[in-house]
């Protein structure tokens, strides 16, 4: 379908002008990166073409008065003006209550969410650390040869002497919304790359997530042939505390 046959450039330029609410072009042009003349055109409804989807993500970034990525999708063509039942769920929720899926939110305020998450992650696998009894320091995350096809680098790397193990991995996997979470695709993936890397006896592995859904669909479906020391957590972020880790499988 061409966009420009569903692109509606005068809903688009009512919706961009409530977006930048009363700030000047060039202030919503600085804050965005977006130029100042290709949003002036679009609010002159110059241009029959859309924006694209990440120019769209850019614009719903710095956006006022409510106006959300998904609205200004669909506005552009990107988007049909149709949803399930869990999407109508979602847009009956209340205001300060936020339950749209992925593709309603713009990419770049979800990866900005994430990683906020991944920061407070952080903080609190340092806070269980601080209550160990074995020593431990914080190594600079250093990359893992994998498998010849260049090099992959865990969230953190923590040097320890526990339990045989001398190094400690840990790779982040926050989850905003248990509804978006795929864990087949998204942790077969991660499987992969760990099969593919170099690791040691002496190398303890810990996936960290913040949802039970995740932890259990990954302890109930552990990966069978992979030769590492392979472990879950589970945080809660609100409590601010580690949960219980599991291991999935041995070197």
């Amino acid at each position: 379908m061409d966009n420009k046959d569903v692109f509606n450039k005068e809903s688009f330029a009512l919706l961009l002008e409530k977006a930048k609410g009363n700030r000047s072009i060039n202030q919503y042009a600085n804050e965005t990166r977006v130029s100042a003349a290709h949003i002036s055109r679009f609010l002159r409804e110059m241009i029959d073409a859309p924006p694209t989807p990440e120019t769209i993500s850019k614009l719903a970034a710095e956006a006022y008065n409510e106006v959300t990525y998904q609205d200004l999708m669909i506005a552009a063509g990107h988007l049909a003006e149709q949803y399930n039942d869990d999407d109508m769920e979602a847009r009956e929720d209340s205001v300060g209550q936020e339950k749209a899926s992925i593709i309603k939110d713009s990419p770049i305020n979800h990866r900005n969410e994430i990683i906020f998450l991944e920061k407070k992650f952080i903080q609190i696998i340092l806070a269980d650390l601080y209550n160990k009894s074995f020593a431990w320091s914080i190594e600079k995350s250093e990359k893992l040869r994998n498998g010849g096809r260049g090099f992959y680098m865990p969230d953190m790397t923590v040097n320890i002497d526990y339990d045989g193990y001398k190094k400690w991995y840990f790779e982040f996997k926050a989850i905003s919304n248990d509804r978006n979470f795929m864990s087949t695709m998204l942790f077969q993936h991660l499987y992969g790359t760990i099969a593919m890397s170099e690791l040691l006896p002496t190398d303890k592995f810990t996936i960290v997530v913040n949802s039970e859904k995740a932890y259990e669909a990954l302890l109930n479906r552990p990966p069978v042939s992979l030769r590492a020391n392979l472990y879950i957590m589970l945080i809660n972020l609100d409590k601010g505390e580690v949960i219980k880790e599991e291991q999935l499988c041995k070197y």
